[in-house]
Formats: structure tokens, sequence, C-alpha cells
């Protein structure tokens, strides 16, 4: 119990340590739905505009082609019978059409020959060519069809807005209304359901007496059956079981700490017993099992101490696969892999039991033969060679090794037995291979 006690202090402790920032759950929520609904309403009225406008657009443009139905004749008599006082009255009284801000006569050369633009605008004024409609004037004559002028009249997008704006401004205040009134709901109803509620819910939380159990309720006279009723009530059904339970935690923490304290030691143990399996592993190459370059180095130091100690003198065998890379290249590198594991079981098998047998590197294994004269070693090489020479390997069938045998001398050092033997090896390899050569 004082423990339990003491470990909710800490964490009062740290929270009242951790600056809080000043949260409202119903206000955000009211601004989210207020920024979804903005963004939808001004979709929804954009869009509106946007229909109303094209529809708008295309009825100008009929009305545009209706218009030059009408004024087509005259202006092709003017046309035809060359009238240009005809032509430019006819031109003007297009332009007293309400839609039209533009007219231009080209002909058939592409020459002007009337162009008009509304007072309101100014000459240099670019018209939009999807509001324009453009017709060619033809007269009949002798059976030829005569190609009199083209003519193209224009409106504007002021036509348009004209003729929109009091849609527009009733599109733009019926959304203006609906939203302030939807808001003004909105507002009321998340504070009086929600904001107020949820706050002293809140605050009856953050003021709970957690170190009496009899203060551990929480009573917040909701007036509205919702959800937070159900907080409450479930949140006070948390603190009763909270307090029931402290005891039987407490007991439960202490239950586990034995069993904690009992885990350790076996954790110990089989990490003891992990770490003597790597420190094999670390003296030991994955590949054929045989020691690695690194124990091969530490066993030679150790019988150089005991030559110079106590004369006791070894020798060491270089052996090398003959032709191994034509087995990597012909059958692959997991055949190769295979070769060099028969290879160092055949090594395993036939060495001495005083005999250490690594592998040096590659396709190279090094025996060191203690207490071993360089004719010892020289017969113990010869007759691992003849196993060698006489054994199916799997998949590659035949396969023989080149052997350097050299003997430690007292002006050597182990570089120099090293190099003995590695020569011996050379010379093996350089008379046919499958030969064993002493240094």
């Amino acid at each position: 119990m004082k423990f339990i006690n003491t470990t909710q202090k800490n964490i009062l402790k740290q929270e009242n340590s951790v600056p809080h920032k000043k949260l409202n759950l119903s206000r955000q929520l009211l601004k989210s739905v207020l920024t979804i609904y903005f963004i939808i309403t001004i979709a929804i009225t954009a869009l509106h505009i946007y229909v109303d406008y094209s529809y708008t657009k295309i009825h100008i443009k009929d009305e545009l082609q209706s218009i030059a139905k009408i004024f087509k004749p005259a202006l092709r008599t003017a046309l035809w019978d060359l009238n240009d006082a005809q032509l430019h009255a006819i031109v003007n009284g297009v332009l007293e059409e309400p839609l039209i801000y533009k007219i231009a006569v080209t002909d058939e050369k592409g020459k002007t020959l009337v162009e008009k633009i509304d007072k309101k605008f100014a000459k240099k004024k670019t018209f939009n060519e999807t509001l324009s409609f453009s017709f060619p004037i033809y007269q009949e004559f002798n059976n030829l069809h005569i190609h009199l002028a083209d003519v193209v009249i224009y409106s504007d997008n002021l036509a348009i807005f004209n003729r929109l704006k009091v849609g527009f401004g009733m599109i733009l205040l019926n959304a203006l209304v609906k939203s302030t009134v939807l808001i003004v709901l909105l507002i009321v109803a998340f504070k009086d359901r929600l904001e107020r509620p949820l706050q002293s819910l809140t605050n009856s939380i953050e003021t709970l007496e957690w170190e009496h159990k009899q203060n551990r309720v929480i009573n917040v006279g909701l007036v509205y059956e919702n959800e937070l009723s159900i907080l409450q009530a479930k949140f006070n059904e948390l603190l009763a079981k909270i307090s029931s339970e402290e005891e039987k935690r407490f007991a439960l923490i202490e239950k586990q700490n034995i069993q904690l304290e009992y885990d350790v030691q076996q954790r110990t143990q089989e990490l003891e017993a992990l770490n003597h399996k790597l420190q094999t592993l670390a003296k030991t190459d994955s590949l054929t099992q045989l020691y690695n370059r690194s124990k091969i180095d530490e066993e030679l130091a150790l019988r150089l101490k005991e030559f110079h100690r106590h004369e006791r003198v070894f020798s060491v065998i270089m052996v090398d696969i003959d032709f191994f890379k034509s087995v990597n290249d012909i059958y692959g590198h997991l055949v190769g892999d295979s070769v060099l594991q028969e290879i160092a079981n055949i090594l395993k098998s036939n060495i001495r039991e005083t005999d250490i047998v690594g592998r040096w590197g590659g396709e190279e294994f090094l025996i060191i033969c203690k207490e071993t004269t360089l004719e010892g070693a020289y017969t113990l090489a010869e007759n691992i060679r003849n196993v060698i020479d006489k054994h199916d390997f799997e998949t590659v069938g035949h396969k023989t090794a080149s052997f350097g045998v050299a003997q430690m001398q007292k002006d050597f050092r182990i570089e120099d037995l090293i190099k003995a033997a590695d020569d011996a090896l050379y010379a093996a390899k350089d008379n046919g291979r499958n030969k064993t050569v002493r240094a």
C-alpha cells in the first residue's frame, strides 16, 4: 500500500511539473464543424454561380446568333450596293443591342471594312472570343456565290454580370443568412450541451483527491442523459475498482519481484552459457567448423613460446585445394562450399589428437603439428594427401590438394615459418600439384 501511494505521488508530481496547455474540446469540435460547413457552403455557392454563368453564356451566344440573322439581310444589301453610309448605319444599329459591345466587318482578304466598339469600352480592349459569333455574307448573282464579307459580333462578361447580378446577390445573401443562423444555433447548442458539462467533468477530475479513498468520486450535476453521464458513471466505477484492487496489486507486485529475481538468475545463467558459446564461435570458422585464422594465430603464438622456453619443436602443414576456382566457376559457390566442408572433415579425421587444424583463408588450411619434426609432418601430410586423392567428392567427384611442410627454426619468427610452408606449397603446385614438398 505504501509503495502504491508513493507511485501515485510521483505520477502527480510529474504531471504538475509539465506545463499544461489549456484545451477546449467543444470549441475545437465547433471550429472543425464550422470550417467544414464554410468550405462546403463556399464550394456549393461557387458551383451555383458557375452553373448560372455557364447557362447564361450559352443563352447569350444563342441571342448573338439571333441578332445576326436579323441584321444579316441589311448588311448584305449595304455591302452589295457599296453603300458605306448605310453600312455604318446598320453597324451602329447593331451596337444599340444591349448584348453587343463590338462589331467587325472584313472583306474576303481580311481587310477591315468597319470596326466599332461600344463607347463604354476602350478602343484597344481585348474581347473574349468565346462570347462572339461570326458569320459570312454571300450574294447570289447569275448563279454565282459571291463572298462579300465576314462579320463578327462580340458580347462581354459585363453582359453576363448585368444579367446575373440580381441572381448572384440573392445567392450570396441566402448563403450568408443560412450561415449566420446555423453558426448561432451551433454555438448555443455546443455551449449548452457539450462545453459546460465537459468543463465541469474536467474540473472535477482535475481536483480529485486521489490519496483519500472516500473522496474518489466524480459528482457533476449533468442535466441530460448522454455520453458524458455514462462517462461519469464508468469513471466512478473505475475509481471504486482501483480502490478495492490496490492491496491485491501490491501483493502481486511483491510476487512479481520474487519471480523477477528468479528470472534474472536464470537469465544470467543462460547469458553465461551463451557467452561461452559466443567465445567458441569467435574461434570457429562458420563454414568448415574448423578453427578460424584468429585462433590459429593464437595457437602459433603459444607454440612459439614453448619452442623458445622448452625447446619443444613443432611443424606446420599448409594445405591448398588444387584448381578450386574452377569448382566455383563450373558448379557454383554452394558446391564450392560443400567441397571445403568435405576437405575440412577429411583433415579433422586424419590428424592426430595433439594436432590443430584451421582454415587459413579461402581454400587454404593450416595444420599445427605439436612436438613434430619436419619428417613427421611430411609423413602426416602425405597420408592426408592420399586420402583426399582417393576420396569421391559429392558432385565434383575427384579432387586433389597440394601440401607445403615447414619446421620451426631457432632464428624463425612465425611469419618466417608460414612463409617457408607457403613457399613449399607453391613449389608443390609448380611441380604439377597433388604433391607434398618440404621447406
